[in-house]
């Protein structure tokens, strides 16, 4: 029996852990009768390629996890491979089956089935039933239309003892070749938000913490210096996240921890593990998702925007980790007004990074299937972005992605970023009239630094002359161009100049100098001739 699992990713840094994860509960006497194959890529790569390889494997059953990025791209592989191999099975499962099934393999005949839910408990008996020809089909989490044309729903498939399940890390399919690994060690979430897949029902199940020692041992190791920790909400449980962190401190500086943490549930004893940790340990994505009370409780998410609030400046101001946050544009009640004082508020804070997603009404979620009581409309097509709601309309949510874009280049792409910072928190309609500016530009979003500054240059010199001294300076330390925007305004310094120079060092032939006057101040520059760049190596301020 042949069995091909097919891995397909957005980029080559990810892979799925459902492979690994799923293959290593087999048991041996199903394994001997099996040859396998996993053919790994990504989205980008020419699919008549990935076809080559599956029809010269020829198998008997494709396997495969779609995803909310890989799903349209799974589909065109799978319909022209099930077109050269007619007698090949075709099985998917993953987050896009977690909602109602029967419109999908009514419209894709060629697929067998799906599956929903937690596959680790049902996989074996799934793979020894498929091989030895047995009804597989009545097994919990799948989904198939019958040979009379009925829809049959085993429904959601759930793992019943957690910590029982064989390790992905044991499977010969788990890759140890990418940047980092997965480790997950809870599952399930205390949180019930409406928008997120982990918004259910479900119990919280852990893996006894001493248990992670000997894998991250093994990471550590194998020379990987990244694990991103699955669990959906570290800090759900403070006792056992202290327990966790002091493990993850033994591992420093060799391994850095990826976290997602819920500020609003920062308590006194949490605080005070984390500022005792190496520096570097942790790199911490905490969830804001609104600012807005209203649109915290109508999407039955725990905690309020000040609490939230005062976690995350914790965060940012007592802590030595890297940072992220995030706002999510199209939620329940939540108005284009309210998400760009949102932007502002955190802009305040300073992460490290603010990502601004639209939502993903996603298969199988409470927001989904509520989506008519608050006139969200979406797209019926990955990755089912929200197009309107009552509260938000088209236009403005693409005034929502403007703003996606300008923080993605400005804040957290770090160009003239604290020029940025400034304008923002200086000027209450900087950011109304820099989504305008943006939108009227004809921009391209993937040039090059230096004209992603030059955008918010002549933004500024158009709308805030007052401020222009911030990006100017920035500009010249930054090492733009001295031949255009702010570069220009640079006069040259040479020896004999009637101007006076403060910074002139007599010893040395190897610099040379550049000023400019604003503001009743003469800015100084000093650089190297030794070195072929417009980037200053000092600079000084002079009060005239």
């Amino acid at each position: 029996m042949k069995i091909l699992w097919l891995n397909i990713n957005s980029s080559y840094s990810h892979t799925s852990l459902s492979i690994p994860a799923l293959h290593a509960q087999l048991w041996e006497s199903v394994e001997s009768d099996i040859e396998w194959r996993v053919i790994s890529g990504t989205i980008n790569r020419d699919i008549s390629l990935y076809i080559s390889e599956i029809l010269e494997f020829n198998p008997h059953l494709i396997l495969s996890t779609a995803w909310l990025f890989n799903h349209n791209y799974l589909y065109s592989l799978l319909v022209r491979s099930k077109a050269l191999l007619k007698d090949t099975s075709i099985i998917l499962g993953g987050p896009e089956f977690l909602g109602d099934n029967y419109e999908y393999l009514s419209q894709n005949s060629f697929i067998d089935a799906v599956f929903r839910g937690e596959g680790e408990e049902v996989f074996p008996l799934f793979v020894d039933r498929f091989v030895k020809g047995m009804d597989w089909f009545s097994l919990p989490g799948f989904c198939h239309i019958d040979k009379n044309g009925g829809y049959v729903d085993n429904g959601v498939a759930e793992v019943k003892d957690f910590s029982a399940l064989k390790i992905p890390e044991s499977s010969s399919f788990f890759e140890w070749d990418r940047p980092f690994v997965q480790i997950e060690t809870s599952r399930g979430c205390f949180n019930r938000c409406t928008f997120c897949i982990s918004g259910n029902d479900r119990k919280i199940d852990n893996i006894p913490a001493s248990s992670l020692r000997e894998r991250l041992n093994k990471v550590r190791e194998k020379g990987i210096k990244e694990v991103r920790i699955l669990d959906r909400t570290f800090n759900a449980n403070p006792k056992r996240a202290i327990l966790l962190l002091t493990l993850f401190a033994e591992y420093s500086p060799d391994i850095k921890f990826h976290l997602e943490i819920h500020p609003s549930l920062l308590d006194k004893e949490i605080k005070e593990s984390l500022v005792n940790l190496p520096p570097d340990l942790l790199h911490i994505e905490a969830g804001m998702q609104s600012l807005d009370n209203n649109v915290i409780s109508e999407c039955n998410r725990s905690g309020d925007s000040d609490s939230s609030l005062e976690g995350l400046n914790y965060l940012v101001h007592s802590t030595s980790f890297e940072i992220h946050t995030d706002l999510i544009s199209g939620l329940p009640f939540y108005t284009l007004k309210r998400l760009k004082a949102d932007v502002r508020k955190l802009v305040l804070l300073n992460p490290e990074e603010i990502q601004l997603e639209s939502l993903k009404l996603l298969p199988g979620t409470k927001l989904r299937e509520n989506a008519s009581k608050y006139g969200i409309c979406f797209s019926p097509l990955p990755p089912y972005e929200v197009l309107q709601t009552n509260h938000i309309s088209f236009e403005e949510l693409k005034n929502a992605d403007t703003l996606s874009k300008i923080l993605e280049i400005f804040y957290n792409g770090k160009i003239l970023k604290e020029s940025f910072v400034k304008l923002c928190n200086d000027n209450e309609i900087f950011l109304d009239l820099l989504i305008e500016y943006y939108d009227s530009s004809i921009f391209d979003y993937n040039s090059g630094a230096e004209k992603k500054a030059m955008l918010l240059w002549d933004f500024c010199h158009k709308n805030f002359k007052n401020s222009q001294v911030y990006i100017i300076k920035e500009w010249i330390c930054n090492g733009y161009s001295h031949n255009k925007g702010p570069g220009k305004l640079l006069r040259i310094w040479k020896f004999g100049d009637k101007i006076v120079n403060p910074v002139f060092k007599s010893e040395s032939k190897d610099y040379y100098y550049k000023f400019l006057d604003l503001d009743k101040k003469r800015f100084w520059f000093i650089f190297n001739k030794t070195i072929n760049s417009y980037k200053p190596i000092s600079n000084f301020i002079e009060i005239l």
